[in-house]
């Protein structure tokens, strides 16, 4: 009795540590785009500066993953990335820097760690809560929705500053709970060296799946930089990126609540299939649409593609990796996936997008989709 109670209260802290952390990520970068606009960077200085938020995601997830299963702990690694997250965060908002250099490290170094500890959060979840994996992050995804929500109403009446000092506050209560929530236990007893990721190299299902991710974050990234920037340049501002964000986020929550009974009825192959085709619609929609408010209205597909990516990725991944290599398989994953569509995306959308303008790219974008649904069917033949 006393063990379901502690493990019922275990899992409400971590249902609100997704809520705040999510909070505090969605204040300190949902807004980045605006604010590197009002300090002057043109889209090419823009898309290397967003750019740098890759190289540190494909080193941070990577090295943390491996380091979670060799030291067998994942709180700590998580503490340092969020800690270190909120403080750069707060550095970059808190001064108005016009430096070039400066602005691309401190936005590397918070984007990098923003995915670092989200992934870590998500590992620890999963071995925390094996059962109920996918509603602590519809937690997140009210979390951000709130973020989103809040920063953007109040930059109608304060500056950019007001994200360094929101980001620090509201951290706080996460670094409390990141105490009182168990570390992760579900860990293979042994110890693992760095020749042991030669597994994951070798294993054809878990290569596919990166493939199949990568294609789609890197849709997803296009739905962070190129759409929020043709809501801008159709005449939207800060408060419309916010409720965009927002408005995504909270659509999220009620298929991420659903999520394990979705994958008890179907297989979580078949759902990625779904989201694969959706992803393509989603993009050709956004491609003709000339209204900043119907491009945010369109966003309800966030429904039936991001969130379900998710929860699915990391559900075949728990099926098709040893368990030694669950947390290095995942961040590894995420790395790859993540970090490489961050580093592609803002640089090729800014090269090309004043050439052929947002409609086009956003057509391209959404060809994508054809490669990752041909890989969904290469995936259940293998």
């Amino acid at each position: 009795m006393f063990g379901n109670t502690n493990i019922m209260n275990m899992k409400k802290m971590m249902n609100l540590n997704y809520l705040i952390t999510y909070f505090v990520g969605a204040i300190a970068s949902t807004q980045l785009t605006p604010y590197l606009k009002e300090l002057g960077f043109d889209e090419i200085q823009k898309g290397i500066i967003l750019s740098g938020i890759a190289i540190l995601t494909l080193f941070s997830q990577f090295i943390s993953g491996y380091l979670c299963d060799k030291f067998k702990k994942i709180r700590f690694f998580f503490l340092i990335c969020f800690l270190t997250f909120v403080f750069v965060s707060g550095v970059l908002f808190g001064f108005n820097i016009e430096s070039f250099f400066f602005v691309l490290l401190l936005v590397s170094i918070s984007g990098g760690f923003n995915r670092c500890w989200q992934g870590l959060l998500d590992t620890w979840s999963l071995q925390v809560q094996t059962d109920s994996f996918s509603v602590p992050r519809a937690y997140g995804a009210v979390g951000w929705a709130l973020g989103c929500w809040v920063i953007a109403i109040l930059l109608n009446w304060f500056d950019f500053k007001l994200i360094a000092w929101l980001t620090v506050i509201f951290s706080i209560p996460a670094f409390f709970l990141t105490y009182k929530i168990k570390d992760a236990e579900n860990f293979s007893g042994r110890v693992i060296h760095i020749q042991d990721l030669k597994e994951l190299i070798k294993n054809k299902q878990y290569i596919l799946l990166v493939l199949i991710c990568f294609i789609l974050f890197a849709m997803g990234t296009a739905d962070i930089y190129l759409v929020v920037d043709k809501i801008l340049d159709l005449g939207g501002t800060s408060f419309h990126v916010g409720l965009k964000w927002g408005f995504q986020s909270i659509m999220e929550a009620p298929i991420l609540i659903m999520g394990n009974k979705l994958m008890k009825k179907f297989k979580p192959i078949d759902l990625l299939l779904f989201a694969s085709v959706m992803f393509g619609l989603r993009f050709l929609i956004y491609g003709f649409l000339q209204n900043p408010n119907w491009m945010i209205a369109a966003g309800a597909m966030q429904l039936v593609t991001f969130p379900i990516v998710t929860f699915t990725s990391k559900q075949l991944i728990l099926e098709i990796v040893d368990k030694k290599l669950q947390a290095s398989a995942q961040m590894a994953a995420m790395s790859f996936y993540m970090g490489l569509s961050l580093l592609l995306v803002p640089l090729l959308t800014g090269f090309f997008q004043p050439i052929v303008g947002n409609d086009i790219c956003l057509f391209v974008i959404a060809s994508l989709s054809i490669l990752a649904i041909v890989l969904n069917f290469i995936y259940k033949k293998v």
